[in-house]
């Protein structure tokens, strides 16, 4: 049996039911209802009521102050600050800032390099004041290094750049 016999043999089985008497009298009701409400507007269909432009700004600007109204509540939530509010103290001094604490979360910078990934010649010449220029692009890795004396901990930061160059045309 291929795929037209079956669709043919389904087709057979599986008729549609004929509406009941009930639904079909609901129907012309409602169908009749809604031709004579239609006549009522002369044959067209009645459109809403258009805003004015100063009742839809006055809307939009009420929404917005709520947003903002929003954001503020949140942020008196959060705390003022995030830091903790004591200073650590040395064992033998009460009340004077420990010196080796602040020296042991500082951060001397070491080097800074910079590696040329990759460079990308523009086909399309572009008209500038000086003459016509093609663009160059030029791809880099920076890496940065930080280290920490007291510690010995080591920060390594690599940040990927991009330059775009114009570079003159020469005309032949």
């Amino acid at each position: 049996m291929n795929d037209a016999e079956l669709e043919n043999h389904l087709r057979g089985l599986l008729r549609p039911a004929s509406p009941s008497a009930e639904l079909r009298e609901r129907i012309d009701g409602q169908l009749q209802a809604g031709a004579a409400r239609s006549h009522a507007y002369f044959g067209r269909l009645a459109t809403p009521a258009k805003r004015s432009f100063l009742y839809i700004l006055l809307r939009d600007f009420g929404w917005a102050c709520a947003g903002a109204a929003a954001a503020l509540a949140v942020l008196a939530m959060l705390p003022a600050k995030l830091a903790p509010t004591g200073t650590p103290n040395t064992p033998g001094t009460p009340g004077e800032p420990s010196t080796t604490v602040a020296t042991a979360n500082t951060f001397e910078h070491d080097e800074t390099t910079n590696e040329l990934v990759a460079t990308q010649d523009s086909e399309q010449v572009v008209e500038t004041d000086d003459g016509p220029a093609r663009e160059v692009r030029y791809s880099y890795l920076e890496r940065h290094e930080w280290s920490n004396p007291a510690t010995g901990a080591r920060v390594y930061l690599e940040v990927p750049r991009e330059d775009v160059y114009l570079v003159p045309v020469a005309l032949q």
